[in-house]
């Protein structure tokens, strides 16, 4: 199983602006209370990694419970919105407005230069030392940046392109840059993309099982999502600023990752944590807010180390493993 790191020189600003994601948060939690208020609306479930039971609450953020599995060490929302409340919420809240509107807009540009060329590159790269059919296809779900397709496009690996569910639906944007829009799920893919969604899922299980119907005999399923192995989630626990429902119901232990992909039935070809942002995470946190405690080593590596300390730091913690930014690459088991 292939891993990699990586670097692009990439801050925590650049695509996290504090007064954005302030506002988005703002809007999140004030939203949740509203959409979610009713108790038919949530669910109490078990761990969405693994399927154990047995689990004890670790934090309890804006009247939301995070319970830790006890096996897989995965930590979750429960009890979460239900499949049906979240799709109200996401069609119709403020919040999910103000993300597509606002924050990805306003960060469009960081976000093409540090990730999606980088993902782009990936995927292209995998697709064309894994797979053998000379007709390749390419769907994409939930898109936020119509750009990963002049990406994808300028390959010219991909016989079609395709978004699915998109999550601005840009009609005449797609249509200049030859994406099909697709109005049912697509099957028999090559290569088939989730950025950043697996977190917010009721049933990452049902998601996976879904997913891998839409993929050809050969066709490889790529995705990111934060895990609760990574150091600044380590760390930080209930204290990370960005943790909050529906935003993540799910921070799953690279373990607890490794185990939901054997129940869906796909292999891994890949799992690494590329993350550059970890220790800025930390650092950013504990200079907002001086009352977390923090171990007195990050402390000390924090305030009497140097630039180039955090990045051989970083560069460590993406090496092993150990940052929360989590990407996958994985086929159907043969």
């Amino acid at each position: 199983m292939r891993h990699v790191a990586v670097s692009s020189g990439l801050q925590e600003s650049e695509i996290r602006p504090s007064t954005l994601m302030s506002e988005f948060k703002r809007l999140s939690i004030e939203e949740s209370k509203t959409y979610f208020l009713d108790p038919g609306e949530v669910e109490e479930i078990d761990c969405p990694a693994c399927g154990s039971h047995l689990n004890s609450k670790v934090f309890e953020k804006y009247g939301f419970s995070y319970l830790l599995c006890a096996d897989c060490k995965s930590i979750y929302v429960s009890p979460r919105p239900t499949d049906e409340a979240l799709a109200h919420y996401y069609s119709e809240s403020k919040a999910s407005r103000y993300r597509v509107d606002h924050l990805a807009r306003n960060t469009a540009q960081a976000r093409h230069r540090h990730q999606i060329a980088a993902n782009a590159n990936w995927m292209g790269r995998i697709v064309d030392e894994s797979t053998q059919s000379t007709s390749k296809s390419y769907t994409d779900i939930g898109t936020t940046l119509p750009q990963l397709f002049e990406e994808m496009a300028s390959f010219d690996l991909f016989d079609a392109l395709t978004t699915f569910e998109p999550v601005s639906p840009l009609d005449s944007v797609y249509s200049d840059l030859k994406v099909n829009v697709a109005e049912s799920r697509p099957s028999e893919q090559t290569a088939v993309s989730s950025f950043e969604k697996l977190e917010h899922q009721f049933s990452p299980y049902d998601y996976l099982v879904s997913v891998k119907e839409m993929l050809s005999d050969e066709g490889i399923f790529f995705f990111t999502t934060r895990t609760v192995s990574g150091f600044d989630l380590q760390v930080l626990g209930g204290n990370a600023p960005y943790i909050f429902v529906p935003e993540h119901l799910n921070l799953m232990s690279i373990d607890g990752i490794e185990k939901l992909l054997d129940r869906a039935g796909l292999e891994i070809l890949e799992l690494s944590t590329p993350g550059q942002l970890d220790l800025q995470f930390v650092h950013h946190t504990v200079q907002q807010d001086p009352n977390i405690r923090i171990p007195a080593w990050i402390s000390y590596l924090l305030t009497h180390r140097d630039a180039e300390a955090h990045e051989d730091f970083q560069a460590f913690l993406q090496k092993h493993r150990l940052s929360s930014h989590l990407r996958v690459a994985a086929k159907k088991k043969s």
